[in-house]
């Protein structure tokens, strides 16, 4: 009987190494989520003199400024503005943090760095009371004032400015910040 279950042990053994060895790992799946009270679909809108461009929930949003002279600033902290939008579409929202994330520029902590190859520029993000939204500061609650559909919207300004004494360089402006929102 000993002899009968050490062999079944040593070919179950055996077959069972023989299967691992034909499995071969071929990379990670990975899974996010989250569970939540309540959900919300939140979207950046742009507006140009043509169109409404209304970005899909979580995707990238590009707002493009027209190319600019850098006598266009006029001093620092000054610049040109271009508004957009984020809309939110959430049952029984009534105020909301908001922060930007990004990296602050170094000349002026209250703006966003601008990694492209122009200098003495960044980038202000400004409520619609002109209040700034700092790089990775979370504002203390915006009201939020919903439709009969439970929609709403806030304007922000984007706006380019001089961060020097002397006028920009030519070159590229290219600024990331990600909005984070707490509801």
């Amino acid at each position: 009987m000993k002899k009968s279950l050490l062999a079944i042990f040593a070919a179950a053994t055996l077959m069972s190494s023989q299967i691992q060895a034909s499995h071969y790992p071929v990379g990670n799946v990975t899974f996010n989520g989250s569970v939540s009270d309540t959900t919300c679909r939140v979207y950046v809108v742009v507006t140009d003199s043509r169109t409404d461009e209304i970005s899909r929930p979580g995707s990238s949003t590009l707002i493009t400024f027209p190319p600019l002279a850098p006598s266009t600033f006029g001093g620092i902290n000054q610049g040109p503005q271009h508004n957009f939008r984020l809309g939110f579409s959430c049952p029984g929202l009534v105020s909301i943090n908001t922060m930007f994330s990004g990296t602050a520029d170094t000349t002026n902590s209250q703006a966003f760095a601008n990694v492209g190859s122009a200098t003495g520029v960044a980038l202000y993000l400004l409520d619609s009371m002109g209040a700034r939204f700092i790089p990775n500061q979370p504002t203390t609650g915006f009201p939020i004032v919903m439709d009969g559909a439970y929609n709403s919207e806030i304007i922000v300004t984007a706006q380019l400015i001089q961060t020097t004494v002397t006028e920009p360089t030519s070159g590229t402006v290219t600024v990331y910040a990600t909005v984070n929102m707490v509801y």
